[in-house]
């Protein structure tokens, strides 16, 4: 062997082995690969990031952007359709949507919006009153422009006289125009022709007069309508420049986040198209090195195992070599081995893979129904509140002026056919009222707005209260009504005084409603002898009775004994369903027994907390009217009286004409403020539901104004038709001293200011 043979040989021998060779390849394909999917990664987790952003932050305001524009959209809608429609029932139906719409919380957001919201409201209001106001004046109008027809005695008397033809068809022009400018001429022509008449005979003299009457209509419904077009123009010019440039706002919004959007995806695939090229160049590279250094090596060393077999001695291939071929073909087929086994696992992976994602979707559809069922029903108990709130106010305020004046007609010495008339006014108010009070509640309770309240209950006083309710009812019908408390009973509980009283004067105003002849009894003892708070009530009546089949659906909603029951005694079924669940509420459960026949008793156990103390309870203030009113002429004060409704301010200013009270009214919130900074006040009475300002922010504002200048607290008595706990929680929170739901009575306003007046002197 030459000496050159000898060098290369040994050459041979010191290169590193093929295993080793392969690792650095494989660990500088990994640096290279990890560096490149660092930098996808970064740009990825930028566009992420910024996505999330634009989710979180910009698509929601642009959201609401848009409900905005869409809500000042609508609002514009109803206006129109005030301003269009002849209909005042469509004109206050959509005026209530268009106070309930005005309130949307989405408004808050903005001052300027809330502002404009509530200033349209208050325009749309002005238009449906003043369209109310022109359909009378219409009508007057049309009332006398019949008198001027042919044959009318008005229309003979015009033609009797000179140009009579003329003036009558000036008449029926002036009625039918629209046009102030017309109506003007006609008004001109028709003065210049009259002022020339002989109004000496006075059959002349009173069809002119009427004439001049239907001039001066025409023309104040043209003014008004006039009036009305603008406020329309008003309305839909502040709310459109509004709503456009909320959407253009939007738009610009979302437009430059999307730009800047795409303009990070722009840049994320340039820096990944430019690092596939890298990768693609550096395996390339270690495509080339790998060919020279790993796979022509065991090419060679093949082709000369295959030359030593056929018998070629000359070939030096080194042992070490061999083995690491060796090696290589061992590790090749276990690798094979592998990724056969890696495929079957990969296989079953994919299938459960799939059939999991095949749940995931199951699941996801599953849970976006669930959605959409929690949304809808949401928003349809959040109508029914918004309605119920609505209806309780819109109907309790009528009934607060029906019911006080009907007291105030009994004031009046009125004759003996009179009297019975208005006591079934009252009856029949109080009846309703009563419907309207049970539906309400029920509605509450189940929606679960109901909350019990623990507060100091006096047995004695409670059940007094319930005596002079119930006895009238008994009085009536010539019905026994007796209370018997045992002796071991505690005289003082905690508990829910308001809703257990609720109870028991509607079990026993159903006791009295279906006994004839007996009597009504309330029995109240100790349910367990070890526990004083354990109490039991049981209402029994010697009445008609209930059979058992119908025991099991008395206490369904709006279900009674028979049909022949619900003609015979009145009453919407919602009696007992209430009972039954308040009872539940307040942890027991109510039973009933009964025989047709021999009447029917009703009981039920609740446990009341003891105070810890006995404790005196306060003289109670008379409710006789007469020693009310002394009690105010004695006391003179000074009453401020926030009330947009002009017939409860007429009912309200009756009240207090026998006292030397002086009244200062206010038709909103804002002006009862303005009121308060200017003059001292005794007692404020606070209606809540107000245009401009309501009475929750007047009152939390006269509470930061006393605060601010070092003044007293002014009693606030909140007068409000919102009769529900919540609504009497919201007016205490927001600073009112007391609280009265309509209708109120005369007897129990001047309890309640009495109380406050003669508490400060």
């Amino acid at each position: 062997m030459s000496k050159g043979d000898k060098k290369k040989k040994h050459r041979v021998h010191n290169k590193p082995g093929l295993i080793p060779t392969i690792g650095v390849y494989c660990i500088f394909a990994l640096i290279i690969i990890m560096a490149i999917g660092l930098v996808l990664a970064r740009a990825l987790f930028d566009i992420t990031a910024l996505a999330t952003d634009t989710r979180d932050e910009i698509l929601p305001s642009v959201i609401d952007r848009q409900r905005t524009a869409i809500n000042l959209e609508r609002l514009g809608r109803f206006a129109e359709t005030v301003y269009r429609s002849q209909d005042s029932q469509i004109r206050r139906k959509y005026t209530l949507a268009a106070h309930i719409l005005s309130q949307d919380s989405i408004f808050e957001k903005d001052e300027l919006i809330n502002r404009t919201a509530m200033d349209a409201f208050r325009d749309i209001t002005k238009i449906s009153k003043m369209r109310d106001k022109q359909k009378q004046i219409d009508a007057t109008t049309s009332s006398l422009l019949h008198t001027f027809i042919p044959g009318a005695s008005n229309a003979d008397a015009i033609l009797k006289m000179p140009q009579g033809k003329k003036i009558m068809d000036l008449i029926f022009t002036a009625s039918t125009t629209d046009s102030t400018e017309i109506l003007s001429v006609t008004m001109k022509e028709f003065s210049a022709i009259t002022d020339k008449a002989d109004l000496s005979s006075q059959v002349a003299a009173a069809p002119l007069k009427d004439a001049r009457t239907i001039f001066s209509l025409r023309k104040t419904s043209l003014e008004t309508d006039y009036i009305c077009a603008n406020l329309l123009q008003q309305i839909n010019t502040s709310l459109e420049k509004l709503s456009d440039n909320l959407s253009s706002n939007a738009a610009v919004i979302a437009g430059d986040r999307f730009t800047l959007i795409n303009q990070k995806v722009d840049k994320a695939m340039s820096t990944g198209l430019l690092a596939v090229g890298t990768l693609l160049l550096a395996l390339l590279v270690l495509l080339f090195l790998a060919h020279r250094d790993i796979v022509t090596p065991i090419i060679r060393y093949i082709h000369g195992l295959d030359r030593l077999g056929q018998g070629e001695k000359e070939l030096d291939l080194p042992a070490a070599r061999l083995r690491e071929l060796d090696d290589i073909f061992k590790a090749g087929k276990r690798s094979a081995t592998l990724m056969t086994q890696l495929a079957d696992r990969t296989e079953a992976l994919e299938k459960a893979n799939n059939a999991l994602e095949k749940e995931i979707e199951e699941r996801r559809k599953a849970q976006n129904e669930l959605a959409k069922s929690k949304k809808h029903a949401e928003d349809a108990d959040r109508a029914k509140s918004d309605f119920l709130a609505g209806m309780s106010h819109e109907i309790r305020t009528p009934m607060n002026t029906i019911l006080g004046m009907a007291d105030l007609m009994l004031e009046t010495n009125p004759t003996s056919q009179q009297r019975q008339y208005i006591e079934i006014f009252q009856s029949s108010g109080e009846m309703l009222l009563s419907i309207i009070n049970d539906v309400l509640d029920l509605s509450k309770i189940e929606a679960g707005e109901i909350y019990l309240e623990k507060s100091f209950i006096d047995l004695d006083d409670l059940l007094e209260g319930i005596r002079e309710i119930v006895s009238r009812l008994a009085v009536e019908k010539g019905l026994k009504f007796t209370i018997d408390v045992a002796d071991d009973v505690p005289k003082q509980i905690l508990g829910d005084r308001a809703h257990l009283r609720q109870v028991l004067v509607n079990l026993l105003d159903n006791g009295i409603k279906f006994t004839d002849i007996g009597e009504v009894r309330l029995s109240i003892y100790r349910a367990q002898k070890d526990k004083p708070g354990s109490l039991s009530f049981a209402i029994a009546d010697s009445g008609i009775g209930i059979s058992e089949d119908a025991q099991k659906q008395i206490f369904k909603r709006f279900t009674q004994a028979d049909t022949s029951t619900t003609r015979k005694y009145g009453g919407t079924g919602l009696g007992l369903t209430i009972c039954k669940r308040l009872v539940r509420l307040m942890g027991g459960t109510i039973y009933l027994k009964s025989k047709p026949g021999f009447g029917s008793t009703f009981s039920f156990t609740l446990d009341f907390d003891l105070p810890e103390e006995q404790t005196a309870v306060k003289m109670k203030q008379p409710k006789n009217v007469e020693k009310l009113i002394q009690i105010l002429s004695e006391n003179p004060c000074n009453i401020l009286v926030a009330e947009d409704s002009e017939s409860n301010q007429a009912l309200i200013n009756l009240y207090f004409s026998k006292t030397t009270c002086h009244l200062d009214f206010a038709v909103d919130g804002k002006e009862a403020l303005e009121k308060f900074k200017a003059s001292q006040y005794d007692l404020i009475l606070m209606d809540i539901q107000m245009p401009v300002m309501d009475g929750h922010e007047a009152t939390r504002l006269i509470r930061a104004f006393e605060k601010e200048h070092g003044q007293p607290q002014v009693p606030i008595i909140a007068v409000t038709a919102n009769a529900f706990t919540e609504d009497q929680r919201r007016c205490l929170d927001a600073g009112c001293t007391d609280y009265l739901a309509k209708p109120i009575s005369k007897a129990n306003l001047f309890q309640c200011v009495t109380k406050f007046i003669t508490d400060n002197t």
